[in-house]
């Protein structure tokens, strides 16, 4: 449904001059059902380059518009928006192409996008908010294949620092090895070390064998085992495959200071090596090789894996998915990228997460103190219920996840909504078929009322905002605009009797709901949720 390829033609025969395709596009909103389908605020936009009045531009476009056989009518309203109604015809023709993949495109063909996301330290097992993480990463990564991008989902390992020695510590710990009071409040505890500790002494020998080893040599020993039978089967769980799994420790950091050293970005003082602060606009330096141990801080290291992934694999975008507690850091390396003119990173947040049960804060096991185990989690949350609410939700807002809400049967459970929609649809149509009512697709589907137009729409706005998340990384919004769909529908099942209607009548809704029905089905093998035949 080319409108935007309209009103950019239109404004070309106006002789206007220059105009991107895509700022005719963006122009466009579905309006108020009763004014028509699409209100655009072209004119305003392009009132002050072009020194005119925006309702002169908008008279101008529309002696253009109102001749063009997909537009039914054009009106100026206000100080000059244009309310643009299409054909029934248009309508049509846009249901008979309905199918699974009626969102697809390959506007991003040619593009490399490398979405890394989860990437928790493999210093313990997923917690529940590496979920919303992993949900809306894999999600927006499906949405970017949707359009033809060429998607990796990466992985990035943190397998080296002091984080390392440390997980080795609490494994020699659990062996029976004390350390001082201060050392020892910092080190990792939980059943997960108790066992790891189990299977290293049973590697090694020994216990007395797995406390004369380095803590960094057992660390390393023990993070992979973590990735390998924690981390990894509860991705698998979850549902997400990662395409590659990248190390931090094959870094090169020493190259990385050399290119900040040539664009006069490192300050050496106090016995450490710096980032200038002054140099990238930032209120104050950044350690880079700390003075106390030498060791090289986890700033350095993501400016050379971002900038690995931009310059030397060759990736167009780079987006990285982080936790809350990563939100400055993510926006100093921003500045260390720009400074280095390296184009195409996005750092995305997600924020907090907890869980409420009967109005109250729900902690699931007491015994971990303050975080909750994914695998837990996914024991009372199924995986499709848990990916639909975590990527539904805004990244940027704090996320209180209503357990007694995830489990309700009824309208007010998003998913629930959007599968009772799609499975009614489902079963009107076995029901005509076991009633041998043929569905001939011959018929012309236009549509009649305002809310048959209404369902349609809203359709045409799934598209759009598909292919706008590409540029925007909204993945709710696309499953906000689904959630509407369905209560949409329901509004229109209600009203519209289907196998009890009149020949014709009966002909035409049928035919709409079974593009609608594979519609439905596409999105939501799109977004990694299964389709229901029935609801329990």
């Amino acid at each position: 449904m080319q409108v935007g390829g309209v009103l950019y033609a239109a404004y070309q025969a106006a002789g206007f001059g220059d105009l991107e395709v895509d700022e005719a596009v963006d122009s466009l909103e579905f309006c108020d059902i009763s004014y028509g389908d699409f209100a655009s605020n072209l004119a305003m936009r392009q009132a002050k380059s072009l020194k005119m009045a925006p309702r002169e531009i908008a008279e101008r476009l529309t002696s253009y518009l109102q001749d063009h056989p997909n537009i039914d009518s054009v009106e100026v309203a206000g100080p000059g928006f244009l309310n643009i109604s299409l054909s029934s015809e248009v309508w049509a023709q846009f249901i008979e192409q309905l199918d699974g993949d009626f969102f697809r495109t390959e506007h991003g063909k040619g593009t490399r996008v490398n979405i890394e996301f989860v990437s928790a330290n493999p210093t313990g097992p997923l917690v529940l908010v590496n979920a919303w993480n992993g949900f809306y990463g894999d999600v927006l990564a499906r949405l970017y294949e949707s359009q033809g991008y060429e998607v990796v989902r990466e992985y990035y390992l943190n397998d080296g620092g002091n984080q390392i020695a440390q997980l080795g510590r609490a494994v020699q710990q659990a062996t029976g090895m004390e350390f001082a009071a201060e050392v020892s409040e910092e080190l990792y505890r939980g059943p997960y070390i108790d066992e790891l500790a189990e299977r290293m002494v049973g590697i090694y020998g020994s216990a007395d064998a797995v406390q004369a080893l380095s803590p960094a040599e057992l660390g390393d020993q023990a993070q992979k085992l973590i990735f390998a039978e924690y981390i990894q089967p509860t991705l698998k769980r979850l549902g997400i495959p990662f395409d590659e799994v990248y190390p931090e420790s094959i870094l090169n950091n020493t190259d990385t200071i050399q290119r900040l050293e040539v664009a006069g970005a490192v300050v050496h003082k106090d016995g450490a090596v710096w980032f200038s602060g002054e140099k990238a606009g930032l209120d104050k330096d950044e350690v880079l090789v700390r003075s106390t141990d030498n060791q090289e801080t986890y700033f350095l290291k993501d400016i050379s894996y971002q900038y690995g992934k931009l310059v030397e694999r060759g990736f167009d975008r780079a987006i990285t998915i982080v936790g809350p507690d990563h939100h400055g850091q993510e926006k100093r390396l921003a500045a260390a990228l720009q400074l280095l003119g390296v184009q195409g990173f996005v750092p995305l947040w997600t924020q907090a997460v907890r869980l409420i049960k009967d109005g109250e804060e729900f902690k699931m096991s007491k015994r971990r103190g303050n975080f909750i185990l994914l695998d837990e989690f996914l024991d009372v949350v199924p995986v499709d219920t848990a990916r639909f609410f975590f990527a539904l939700r805004d990244p940027n807002t704090h996320f209180d996840l209503d357990l007694d809400l995830v489990s309700a049967q009824n309208k007010h459970n998003p998913l629930y909504y959007v599968m009772y929609a799609y499975v009614r649809m489902g079963s009107v149509l076995k029901k005509a078929k076991d009633d041998g009512v043929l569905i001939d697709e011959a018929v012309s589907c236009i549509p009649k009322s305002d809310l048959d137009r209404a369902l349609v729409r809203q359709l045409v706005e799934l598209q759009r905002l598909i292919g706008r998340a590409v540029h925007t990384q909204q993945v709710h919004s696309v499953l906000h605009a689904l959630v509407d769909f369905a209560g949409l529908f329901h509004d229109w099942y209600e009203r519209n009797p289907i196998l009890k209607a009149s020949g014709d009548e009966r002909a035409v809704r049928l035919v709409l709901i079974g593009h609608v029905y594979i519609a439905i089905q596409g999105i939501l093998k799109l977004i990694g949720v299964t389709p229901q035949e029935r609801m329990e």
